[in-house]
């Protein structure tokens, strides 16, 4: 194998587990598992190969926000889980994935994710994540659109909680 193939596989380990920890960071499981007693059957490796294949579009060039939205649907059809619980950790990665490669062309392609700080003050009520489904995401996006163009800005106040409460618990 070429130094440049194990590289490259290197690299996709190192993807997964770049989704992995952000869906243990959102603590997706726990939402998910409210309803049952474990995740749902093949659920994180639907997350992660969801991830990757969008990744991939934004490597060559393809990655479009109707393709973002309909891999997040197809993901909660699939494994029964709510579209707000869906979009969470692959809308997180793209986020993090575009600022770590400088690859801003598609900073208008991506949607905020959602959690319970980005929707406060949208006057749309959610008790959870799992209560979030398609349509109330879109009215979410169109409300940050308008007043953060591009919606991915609108992450900026939770990525500072983040930020402020892991170095305040840190001291």
């Amino acid at each position: 194998m070429k130094y440049s193939n194990k590289l490259e596989k290197m690299r996709l380990l190192e993807l997964k587990l770049f989704v992995i920890e952000f869906s243990r960071a959102s603590q997706l499981d726990r939402s998910i598992s409210k309803n049952s007693s474990k995740p749902k059957a093949g659920f994180r490796d639907g997350l992660v190969n969801t991830c990757l294949t969008l990744i991939e579009k934004m490597d060559d060039g393809t990655l479009s926000n109707k393709i973002i939205r309909e891999k997040i649907k197809l993901l909660s059809q699939k494994y029964n889980v709510s579209y707000g619980q869906a979009q969470k950790v692959v809308n997180v990665c793209l986020k993090q994935y575009m600022f770590l490669t400088q690859k801003y062309e598609f900073a208008k392609e991506l949607d905020c994710p959602l959690d319970s700080t980005t929707m406060s003050g949208c006057k749309i009520f959610h008790n959870s994540m799992s209560s979030v489904n398609e349509r109330d995401y879109k009215q979410y996006q169109s409300l940050f659109e308008q007043s953060y163009n591009p919606r991915i800005l609108k992450d900026e106040i939770y990525d500072n909680q983040r930020i402020d409460n892991y170095i305040a618990r840190k001291k």
